[in-house]
């Protein structure tokens, strides 16, 4: 998948208009004072001198290179997915998500797993960390139901759910993926 460029900065381009046209076979210069070589190099009164075409080609190249080197040396590195978290869920539950992330997968255009999204929605929970706890201390004291009342269940995630959101609407925005960080690993998306 290719990367999105920053306005500012200069496209690549790894062939030239000069290169192209001369690549074609348009010869410089109606008297013949001037010609191309198969090499790419001009004559000019049969002096061999650089073709402007190879030194814009050859800063091109340079310069993207330079570039990949920056791109590289800001990517950390990446933790490999090792520790495994359960979830609960009713058969309605399933079908409601599996059909949620077939949707978002459709619209995306690409193939996408719940495992994408809890982990995005993850990515979500960290980012808005500071949101979340002051939200949680503003909350009156909840107390965890026992797992055989399903109703009291349902009300304390529910009220857990209000808290999350109005972190998320106070949380400020992703900016990019250096954003995504962990007390243990960072991960940088490009």
């Amino acid at each position: 998948m290719g990367k999105r460029v920053s306005q500012d900065e200069r496209p690549y381009r790894p062939v030239e208009e000069a290169l192209v046209r001369a690549v074609m076979g348009h010869q410089g210069g109606a008297d013949g004072a001037e010609k191309t070589d198969i090499e790419g190099s001009q004559r000019t009164n049969g002096q061999l001198s650089t073709n402007r075409v190879n030194e814009s080609l050859e800063d091109e190249l340079s310069a993207r290179a330079t570039y990949d080197r920056q791109v590289i040396a800001q990517v950390p590195p990446v933790e490999k997915l090792t520790r495994e978290k359960r979830v609960l869920l009713t058969s309605s539950e399933e079908r409601e998500i599996e059909r949620l992330v077939a949707r978002i997968a459709e619209e995306l255009g690409t193939p996408i797993k719940l495992s994408h999204m809890l982990r995005a929605y993850m990515t979500l929970l960290l980012h808005a960390e500071n949101e979340i706890t002051k939200r949680a201390r503003q909350t009156t004291p909840l107390h965890r139901p026992p797992n055989g009342d399903p109703i009291a269940l349902v009300r304390f995630e529910q009220r857990i759910a209000q808290i999350l959101s109005a972190a998320f609407r106070d949380a400020p925005p992703l900016r990019s993926g250096r954003d995504m960080i962990s007390r243990d690993r960072e991960i940088a998306i490009m």
